[in-house]
Protein backbone atom coordinates (compact mmCIF):
# COMPACT_ATOMS: atom_id res chain seq x y z
CA UNK A 1 0.00 0.00 0.00
CA UNK A 2 1.14 3.24 -0.68
CA UNK A 3 2.18 5.65 1.90
CA UNK A 4 0.66 9.00 1.30
CA UNK A 5 2.13 10.89 3.67
CA UNK A 6 5.99 9.54 2.90
CA UNK A 7 6.51 13.46 1.75
CA UNK A 8 8.87 14.69 -0.95
CA UNK A 9 8.94 17.83 -2.90
CA UNK A 10 11.10 16.96 -6.08
CA UNK A 11 8.15 16.37 -8.34
CA UNK A 12 4.78 17.18 -6.88
CA UNK A 13 2.68 17.11 -9.50
CA UNK A 14 3.91 13.52 -10.59
CA UNK A 15 3.28 12.10 -6.96
CA UNK A 16 0.12 9.99 -6.06
CA UNK A 17 -0.09 12.22 -2.83
CA UNK A 18 -0.08 15.03 -4.42
CA UNK A 19 -3.08 16.67 -1.84
CA UNK A 20 -1.56 15.16 1.27
CA UNK A 21 1.93 17.37 -0.10
CA UNK A 22 -0.17 20.51 -0.75
CA UNK A 23 -1.83 20.57 3.13
CA UNK A 24 1.71 19.18 4.49
CA UNK A 25 3.07 22.52 3.31
CA UNK A 26 0.05 24.36 4.87
CA UNK A 27 1.33 22.77 7.88
CA UNK A 28 4.63 23.47 7.77
CA UNK A 29 3.81 27.12 7.01
CA UNK A 30 2.48 27.27 10.96
CA UNK A 31 5.08 25.72 12.34
CA UNK A 32 6.95 27.74 14.98
CA UNK A 33 10.29 27.36 13.42
CA UNK A 34 8.62 28.31 9.89
CA UNK A 35 6.93 31.54 11.60
CA UNK A 36 10.05 32.55 13.23
CA UNK A 37 12.57 32.26 10.24
CA UNK A 38 9.67 33.91 7.60
CA UNK A 39 9.71 36.93 10.56
CA UNK A 40 13.03 37.47 10.97
CA UNK A 41 13.40 37.24 7.23
CA UNK A 42 11.15 39.89 6.84
CA UNK A 43 13.35 42.03 8.83
CA UNK A 44 16.58 40.84 7.18
CA UNK A 45 15.38 42.08 4.00
CA UNK A 46 14.06 45.24 4.55
CA UNK A 47 11.43 45.68 0.92
CA UNK A 48 10.55 48.64 0.13
CA UNK A 49 7.46 50.16 -1.60
CA UNK A 50 7.84 50.03 -5.80
CA UNK A 51 10.26 46.75 -5.21
CA UNK A 52 10.60 43.63 -7.27
CA UNK A 53 10.43 40.23 -5.43
CA UNK A 54 11.27 36.89 -7.23
CA UNK A 55 10.25 33.88 -4.58
CA UNK A 56 12.08 30.65 -6.33
CA UNK A 57 10.05 27.44 -5.50
CA UNK A 58 7.43 29.82 -4.26
CA UNK A 59 4.71 26.65 -3.65
CA UNK A 60 1.78 27.63 -2.35
CA UNK A 61 2.63 31.29 -2.56
CA UNK A 62 1.88 32.53 1.25
CA UNK A 63 5.36 33.42 2.04
CA UNK A 64 5.69 35.83 -0.56
CA UNK A 65 2.09 37.12 -0.44
CA UNK A 66 2.85 38.39 2.93
CA UNK A 67 6.24 39.90 2.37
CA UNK A 68 4.42 41.45 -0.19
CA UNK A 69 2.83 43.86 2.42
CA UNK A 70 6.01 45.88 2.20
CA UNK A 71 5.89 46.06 -1.54
CA UNK A 72 3.13 48.16 -2.23
CA UNK A 73 0.72 49.20 -5.10
CA UNK A 74 3.33 49.81 -7.25
CA UNK A 75 6.00 46.64 -6.26
CA UNK A 76 5.37 43.20 -7.80
CA UNK A 77 5.80 39.58 -6.86
CA UNK A 78 6.82 36.71 -9.22
CA UNK A 79 7.05 33.32 -7.80
CA UNK A 80 8.09 30.53 -10.25
CA UNK A 81 7.33 26.89 -9.16
CA UNK A 82 7.70 23.49 -11.25
CA UNK A 83 4.23 22.12 -9.46
CA UNK A 84 0.92 23.48 -11.22
CA UNK A 85 -0.93 22.48 -8.59
CA UNK A 86 1.12 24.34 -6.32
CA UNK A 87 0.81 27.57 -8.69
CA UNK A 88 -3.02 26.73 -8.99
CA UNK A 89 -3.41 27.68 -4.67
CA UNK A 90 -0.90 30.24 -5.24
CA UNK A 91 -2.89 32.41 -7.68
CA UNK A 92 -5.82 31.75 -5.81
CA UNK A 93 -4.40 33.23 -2.87
CA UNK A 94 -3.13 36.33 -4.62
CA UNK A 95 -6.43 37.68 -5.08
CA UNK A 96 -6.38 39.73 -2.16
CA UNK A 97 -2.58 40.81 -3.18
CA UNK A 98 -1.70 44.32 -1.81
CA UNK A 99 0.86 44.36 -5.01
CA UNK A 100 1.16 43.04 -8.22
CA UNK A 101 1.21 38.80 -8.12
CA UNK A 102 2.19 36.34 -10.58
CA UNK A 103 3.16 32.68 -10.10
CA UNK A 104 4.41 31.09 -13.08
CA UNK A 105 5.90 27.23 -14.06
CA UNK A 106 9.51 27.97 -14.05
CA UNK A 107 12.87 25.49 -13.20
CA UNK A 108 15.27 27.40 -10.50
CA UNK A 109 17.92 25.96 -12.36
CA UNK A 110 17.62 27.84 -15.43
CA UNK A 111 15.08 30.66 -14.70
CA UNK A 112 13.94 32.50 -17.55
CA UNK A 113 14.19 36.05 -16.20
CA UNK A 114 17.28 38.70 -17.77
CA UNK A 115 20.21 39.92 -15.63
CA UNK A 116 19.52 42.24 -13.32
CA UNK A 117 15.68 41.83 -13.33
CA UNK A 118 14.81 42.05 -9.38
CA UNK A 119 15.79 44.25 -5.86
CA UNK A 120 15.42 40.87 -4.07
CA UNK A 121 15.31 36.64 -4.87
CA UNK A 122 13.52 34.17 -1.59
CA UNK A 123 14.01 30.96 -1.78
CA UNK A 124 12.02 28.24 0.66
CA UNK A 125 13.40 24.98 1.53
CA UNK A 126 13.95 24.73 -2.15
CA UNK A 127 17.35 23.66 -2.37
CA UNK A 128 17.32 20.55 -0.64
CA UNK A 129 15.26 19.06 -3.48
CA UNK A 130 17.43 20.20 -6.70
CA UNK A 131 19.93 18.17 -8.21
CA UNK A 132 22.85 21.03 -8.23
CA UNK A 133 21.80 23.71 -5.44
CA UNK A 134 24.63 25.72 -6.14
CA UNK A 135 23.54 26.75 -9.83
CA UNK A 136 20.26 27.51 -8.75
CA UNK A 137 21.71 30.04 -6.01
CA UNK A 138 23.76 31.49 -8.97
CA UNK A 139 21.01 31.89 -11.01
CA UNK A 140 19.43 33.63 -8.16
CA UNK A 141 22.62 35.98 -8.26
CA UNK A 142 22.16 36.50 -11.54
CA UNK A 143 18.87 37.89 -12.10
CA UNK A 144 19.30 40.43 -8.66
CA UNK A 145 20.29 43.60 -9.33
CA UNK A 146 23.43 44.99 -8.11
CA UNK A 147 23.15 45.57 -4.47
CA UNK A 148 19.87 43.50 -4.36
CA UNK A 149 19.66 40.99 -1.72
CA UNK A 150 18.95 37.11 -1.87
CA UNK A 151 17.28 35.30 0.86
CA UNK A 152 18.16 31.52 1.69
CA UNK A 153 15.96 29.24 4.21
CA UNK A 154 16.61 25.70 4.24
CA UNK A 155 16.65 22.37 6.26
CA UNK A 156 19.42 20.38 7.57
CA UNK A 157 18.03 16.58 7.87
CA UNK A 158 21.60 15.70 10.00
CA UNK A 159 20.12 17.50 12.61
CA UNK A 160 16.94 15.69 12.77
CA UNK A 161 16.72 13.71 16.53
CA UNK A 162 13.58 11.11 16.93
CA UNK A 163 13.64 10.55 21.02
CA UNK A 164 11.15 7.31 22.32
CA UNK A 165 13.27 6.71 25.58
CA UNK A 166 15.62 4.12 23.40
CA UNK A 167 19.05 5.83 22.52
CA UNK A 168 20.42 2.94 20.54
CA UNK A 169 17.16 3.67 18.13
CA UNK A 170 18.04 7.23 18.69
CA UNK A 171 21.62 7.41 17.01
CA UNK A 172 20.47 4.91 14.55
CA UNK A 173 18.12 7.28 13.14
CA UNK A 174 20.27 10.70 13.32
CA UNK A 175 23.67 8.66 12.12
CA UNK A 176 21.60 7.73 9.01
CA UNK A 177 20.24 11.45 8.62
CA UNK A 178 23.82 12.76 8.37
CA UNK A 179 24.30 10.32 5.19
CA UNK A 180 22.99 12.27 2.25
CA UNK A 181 21.73 9.60 -0.25
CA UNK A 182 19.38 10.84 -3.48
CA UNK A 183 19.15 14.52 -2.24
CA UNK A 184 21.16 17.50 -1.03
CA UNK A 185 19.06 17.31 2.57
CA UNK A 186 21.63 18.56 4.55
CA UNK A 187 22.19 22.30 2.59
CA UNK A 188 20.69 23.78 5.44
CA UNK A 189 24.14 23.95 6.55
CA UNK A 190 25.66 25.23 3.60
CA UNK A 191 23.69 28.30 2.40
CA UNK A 192 26.54 30.83 2.88
CA UNK A 193 28.49 29.07 1.13
CA UNK A 194 26.91 28.58 -1.46
CA UNK A 195 25.85 32.17 -1.47
CA UNK A 196 29.52 33.77 -1.49
CA UNK A 197 30.47 31.59 -4.47
CA UNK A 198 27.69 32.86 -6.46
CA UNK A 199 28.79 36.22 -5.76
CA UNK A 200 26.60 37.35 -2.90
CA UNK A 201 27.76 38.61 0.81
CA UNK A 202 25.95 37.72 3.30
CA UNK A 203 24.84 39.88 5.65
CA UNK A 204 23.00 37.74 8.20
CA UNK A 205 21.82 34.76 9.18
CA UNK A 206 19.74 32.65 11.90
CA UNK A 207 18.65 29.58 12.61
CA UNK A 208 15.64 27.91 14.08
CA UNK A 209 14.38 24.38 15.36
CA UNK A 210 10.94 23.01 15.38
CA UNK A 211 10.27 20.16 17.87
CA UNK A 212 7.46 17.83 17.88
CA UNK A 213 6.30 16.61 21.45
CA UNK A 214 3.76 14.18 20.94
CA UNK A 215 1.86 12.59 17.88
CA UNK A 216 -1.08 10.49 17.77
CA UNK A 217 -0.24 7.57 15.50
CA UNK A 218 -4.27 6.23 15.84
CA UNK A 219 -5.34 9.49 14.47
CA UNK A 220 -2.60 10.54 12.14
CA UNK A 221 0.20 8.46 10.69
CA UNK A 222 2.70 11.32 10.60
CA UNK A 223 3.46 14.44 12.97
CA UNK A 224 1.92 17.55 11.50
CA UNK A 225 3.35 18.43 8.59
CA UNK A 226 6.27 15.88 8.53
CA UNK A 227 6.60 12.40 7.07
CA UNK A 228 5.00 9.35 8.21
CA UNK A 229 6.91 7.45 10.85
CA UNK A 230 6.43 3.88 8.35
CA UNK A 231 7.98 6.02 5.81
CA UNK A 232 10.94 7.03 8.21
CA UNK A 233 11.54 3.05 8.82
CA UNK A 234 10.85 2.18 5.45
CA UNK A 235 13.98 4.20 4.24
CA UNK A 236 15.96 2.72 7.05
CA UNK A 237 15.16 -1.04 5.66
CA UNK A 238 15.58 0.66 1.91
CA UNK A 239 19.21 1.46 2.83
CA UNK A 240 19.99 -1.91 4.58
CA UNK A 241 20.20 -0.59 8.21
CA UNK A 242 17.42 -2.43 9.29
CA UNK A 243 15.49 -5.57 7.70
CA UNK A 244 12.25 -5.76 6.82
CA UNK A 245 11.60 -7.57 10.34
CA UNK A 246 13.35 -5.15 12.27
CA UNK A 247 11.82 -2.39 10.95
CA UNK A 248 8.18 -3.50 11.35
CA UNK A 249 9.15 -3.89 15.21
CA UNK A 250 10.99 -0.68 15.14
CA UNK A 251 7.89 0.98 13.83
CA UNK A 252 5.46 -0.98 16.51
CA UNK A 253 7.89 0.70 19.06
CA UNK A 254 7.94 4.10 18.10
CA UNK A 255 4.26 3.96 17.62
CA UNK A 256 3.99 2.26 21.22
CA UNK A 257 6.27 5.36 22.58
CA UNK A 258 4.30 8.05 21.42
CA UNK A 259 1.03 6.34 22.55
CA UNK A 260 2.77 6.50 26.42
CA UNK A 261 3.90 10.16 26.02
CA UNK A 262 7.31 8.95 25.15
CA UNK A 263 7.72 10.83 21.59
CA UNK A 264 9.52 13.78 20.76
CA UNK A 265 11.75 15.01 17.35
CA UNK A 266 13.16 18.17 16.21
CA UNK A 267 14.58 19.18 12.69
CA UNK A 268 16.78 22.26 12.76
CA UNK A 269 16.53 24.75 9.58
CA UNK A 270 18.84 27.85 8.44
CA UNK A 271 18.37 31.07 7.05
CA UNK A 272 20.77 33.63 5.20
CA UNK A 273 20.61 36.72 3.47
CA UNK A 274 22.93 38.15 1.51
CA UNK A 275 23.47 41.24 -0.94
CA UNK A 276 24.70 41.12 -4.53
CA UNK A 277 28.16 42.37 -5.18
CA UNK A 278 29.00 44.89 -8.03
CA UNK A 279 29.04 42.28 -11.35
CA UNK A 280 31.96 42.46 -13.50
CA UNK A 281 30.48 40.29 -15.74
CA UNK A 282 26.97 38.13 -17.35
CA UNK A 283 26.53 34.87 -17.72
CA UNK A 284 23.02 35.34 -19.83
Amino acid sequence: MTDLHALGYGRVDLSPNSDVLISAMNKTAQWDATMRLREWERRSLRLSAGEQLLDVGCGLGDAALELGKDLGPHGSILGIDLSEQMLQVARSNAATALCSARFEFGDASALEQANNSFDAVRSERTLQWLPDPAQAVAEMVRVLRPGGRVSLIDTDWSTFTLNIADDALSSLVHEAMRVERSRPSNVGRRLAALMTTAGCQPVASTEATQTWTAWDPDRSPAPSGCFSMKSLVDDLVTDGILTNEDGQRRLEQIEDAARHGNFSMSLTMYGVVGVAEKKSHQTR
